[in-house]
């Protein structure tokens, strides 16, 4: 990494320029994300079905990102990775027409999973071209931007998709998606890099298999584990069963899917597990703060939402100051930073309820905002710089998938762990709850400390 007393290498005005049209396209595909959430009832008045039906237009879409992840290295190196985002964002653009024009809810629901599939296409080869166009010293600060032009999309899509439900139907929510990703696209002609064509090895049908199937059930199972029902139980297994033969598979053919063996590398392997219990403490946070505000703190559902706004924009405002020190002092030691401050900001939780002071909650939650934007990018940076050009690809899909099963099973824990307290009472469901999450806190600054060793001992090693 950079000396801390030399100046950090300049980021070229055309390289920004591509990282800002990939942030488009981020954007794009985290707003859907979200926006289609805020009409999920009006499209089940509008094509006559149940709720427990139309939840499959937003289950699609996830189910369907989660297969294309394993995909986009092999895809990436055939077609190039600059081409392939071209051609990702032209896929999402044809398939919200499609959407807005769907008939009903059957049509609805298999073309959001093609969605799905272009989102998680567009994502990870996005950050392959970011990390091929700027190198390791540079990727932290063109990260952070990245995600903080990302990370505003949660933020936006609901009150946006809000406010058009209001004067227009449903299908609005996926006509918004052309004139941004238009111009994401007209730009990304000019300015985004194509990427280098290669001739891959064949393709590992059989890896591909394993994880096509094994990884979109195992999230979809930990997802719903938190609701009673065996089926959940049975599908986690068969999602659990399925990703371990693809990991035996890949360790043991030449030319596997996805490299695996780049994990047992330290400072992959440290930046993984960063990555795993980082998603798993955040995610759990997002499905708990919303109800403790409302079923312990009695708030009703807007107040919540506003009460939580000021965490949002804390991340927001972080995550952009923890790119550039990222460059400047390692992954290993911001993601550590952030780590700590996410803990001591968990820890108090518990003991909180409705008599507590509104101030003093509000300064815990804007400290976690801080924390958790110091701790999402340098991770995953930490993991793409340490990986050359050829493995950047497999680097990008490994980070994404790894933190999405974190997510799940994060939320997983926290959810059953409160569903279980809140039978005794508020007080000890949500007492439980935050105390599951102080421990994957605890797990994730472990994660931390490791990356940051890692770092420094092969920054030793490599200068020795």
């Amino acid at each position: 990494m950079t000396d801390l007393r030399t100046a950090l290498p300049p980021i070229p005005r055309t390289v920004w320029i591509a990282s800002g049209v990939m942030a488009l396209g981020g954007f794009l595909g985290n707003m859907d994300a979200s926006i289609v959430a805020v009409g999920l009832e009006s499209m089940r008045d509008s094509l006559g079905v149940a709720l427990v039906d139309i939840q499959w237009v937003a289950t699609a879409y996830l189910l369907g990102l989660s297969a294309a992840l394993p995909l986009t290295p092999w895809l990436g190196r055939r077609f190039g990775a600059g081409r392939l985002w071209l051609g990702a964002l032209a896929a999402f653009l044809l398939t919200s027409v499609a959407c807005a024009l769907a008939p009903d809810a059957g049509t609805l629901i298999g073309v959001r999973a093609g969605q799905g599939m272009a989102a998680g296409v567009m994502v990870t080869a996005g950050q392959t071209v970011i990390g091929l166009a700027v190198g390791p010293e540079r990727l932290g600060r063109t990260m952070g931007t990245l995600a903080l032009v990302v990370g505003l999309a949660p933020v936006v899509g609901p009150s946006v998709g809000g406010f058009l439900l209001v004067h227009f139907s449903w299908p609005v929510l996926f006509w918004l998606n052309l004139p941004i990703g238009l111009l994401a696209f007209g730009l990304a002609l000019r300015y985004v890099p194509r990427g280098d064509r290669e001739q891959p090895p064949p393709m590992d049908w059989r890896g591909l298999a394993m994880v096509s199937l094994g990884l979109p059930l195992l999230v979809y199972a930990l997802t719903e584990l938190a609701t009673p029902g065996s089926l959940d139980i049975v599908l986690a297994a068969v999602g659990a069963a399925a990703m371990g033969l693809f990991t035996w598979w890949s360790l043991r053919t030449p030319h596997p899917v996805l490299r695996l063996r780049l994990a047992a590398r330290p400072v992959m392997g440290a930046a993984l597990a960063s990555v795993l219990l980082g998603g798993a403490g955040m995610f759990g946070a997002v499905l708990l703060l919303p109800l403790w505000f409302q079923v312990r703190l009695g708030a009703g559902p807007a107040e919540a939402g506003v009460m939580l706004a000021p965490m949002g924009l804390a991340t927001a405002v972080f995550v952009f100051v923890a790119g550039r020190a990222t460059d400047r002092y390692g992954g290993g030691t911001v993601a550590l930073t952030g780590s700590l401050v996410v803990l001591a900001s968990t820890v108090p939780l518990p003991w909180l309820g409705p008599d507590s002071p509104g101030w003093l909650i509000q300064a815990l939650l804007l400290v976690r905002g801080a924390g958790i934007g110091l701790s999402i990018i340098p991770a995953s940076t930490a993991a793409y710089a340490s990986v050359g050009a050829a493995d950047l690809g497999h680097a990008t899909a490994l980070v994404n998938i790894v933190m999405r099963v974190g997510g799940a099973l994060g939320g997983a824990l926290c959810v059953i762990v409160l569903s279980q307290g809140l039978s005794v009472g508020p007080a000890t469901g949500f007492g439980w709850a935050f105390g599951v999450l102080a421990v994957l806190c605890v797990l994730g600054a472990a994660a931390t400390a490791w990356l940051r060793w890692a770092e420094r001992s092969s920054t030793v090693v490599t200068t020795v």
